[in-house]
């Protein structure tokens, strides 16, 4: 499965689950024309214990590896979780959406985006840049 397939059908899934989510990283720079080199999707989810098993169903095994126990623990956390697609080496990082007011305030300004017939919902063009500067800042940087 391409890396696109993947996306669609990531899109898909929690958009039928009815899981609020934000496509970031290199995927969704490279709508607005910053393309960078991406192994990766990652996508920030709102997302409630009682959907885990929804996933779970959407991505069955021996095609993907996801974990009820990695979804759960990554929202009671507010961490994250994987989901991998064993045939191409697919992997699709699900960040958990935090309290924190930069992250909800991102996500609430959160545009639907088109590609190759798509529609997604991505971070609102010029941010993708200062998150990263807000995420050096707290990492001790200037």
């Amino acid at each position: 499965m391409s890396q696109q397939e993947l996306l669609k059908r990531v899109v898909k899934v929690l958009e039928e689950a009815g899981v609020d989510y934000m496509i970031t990283g290199s995927i969704a720079s490279s709508f607005y024309g910053e393309p960078r080199s991406t192994h990766d999707i990652d996508v920030v989810v709102v997302i409630e214990k009682s959907k885990a098993k929804q996933l779970i169903n959407a991505f069955p095994s021996p095609a993907y590896y996801l974990t009820e126990k990695s979804i759960l623990e990554a929202i009671e956390f507010k961490n994250m979780f994987n989901l991998l697609e064993a045939e191409h080496g697919g992997k699709v990082d699900f960040w958990i959406l935090t309290e924190e007011p930069f992250d909800r305030s991102r996500f609430s300004r959160r545009n639907i985006e088109e590609i190759n017939e798509l529609k997604i919902q991505s971070f609102e063009r010029g941010r993708h840049d200062f998150s990263k500067i807000e995420l050096g800042r707290a990492l001790g940087g200037q």
